[in-house]
């Protein structure tokens, strides 16, 4: 009686293990910039619309998807603590002086 106990207690423990890892995974966020078709309609975005979204890449703000009219205003609302749109780092060049004299 008591194995049985504590096989049910260590099920629970398990169970709840599992639950709280699957949702730290899915507060990862991704960039749209970046993020892979795949990675995309793992957090709830539709296939088609993943693909439009990679079409119109780069984006300044993640709020351009639904001016861009990519995504609903509900759908955004959905998503948004799972999206960000990272810029990529831009270069400074400095001018060169020309070696010699």
């Amino acid at each position: 009686m008591t194995r049985r106990r504590i096989a049910g207690f260590l099920s629970i423990v398990f169970a709840l293990a599992l639950c709280s890892l699957a949702i730290a995974q899915s507060k990862k966020q991704i960039d749209i910039n970046s993020a892979t078709e795949e990675e995309m309609v793992a957090i709830g975005i539709e296939k088609a619309a993943a693909k439009k979204i990679i079409e119109a890449r780069p984006y300044r703000n993640k709020s351009e998807l639904v001016s861009k009219q990519l995504l609903s205003r509900a759908q955004y609302d959905k998503l948004k603590d799972l999206i960000i749109a990272k810029q990529a780092a831009t270069i400074k060049e400095t001018p060169t002086k020309p070696a010699g004299k």
